[in-house]
């Protein structure tokens, strides 16, 4: 088991702190620099690493290119506005009728999948009508 560090303490702080659902490296980086007042960008990786390898955090896959790192709790899936960029938790998983009929028809055993719905939020909707 790594050794505890200022940095580590500091990612594992943000992410049970923060309102913030989802964060990026970049982010993550950010908030613990404001939080440090300085950190090393690869010390904020191998935390978020080992975090993942510990099981404490999953990687998603928000559809815009980047990977983003949420607390491991329960499986959910998300909607991400393609205006502004905002990210929702989807409560519960859409897709559990949808995964027993993947494993009926394939025979696979589902382990895993990710889901993003793509839409605009409350905020960037209004604006739309607005215009």
């Amino acid at each position: 088991m790594p050794r505890p560090s200022p940095v580590s303490d500091a990612v594992r702080d943000v992410f049970h702190g923060h309102a913030r659902h989802a964060w990026s490296i970049d982010q993550l980086h950010e908030a613990v620099r404001g939080e440090l007042g300085a950190a090393d960008y690869s010390s904020v990786f191998r935390a978020v690493t080992t975090m993942e390898r510990e099981g404490a955090i999953r990687r998603i896959d928000l559809g815009d290119g980047k990977a983003y790192y949420e607390v491991g709790e329960d499986h959910h899936e998300h909607v991400r506005c393609d205006s502004c960029g905002r990210v929702a938790e989807v409560p519960g998983c859409v897709l559990d009728d949808a995964t027993a009929g993947v494993q009926k028809s394939t025979g696979f055993v589902v382990t895993s999948h990710q889901l993003v719905f793509g839409g605009l939020c409350p905020r960037c909707a209004g604006s739309e009508a607005r215009a």
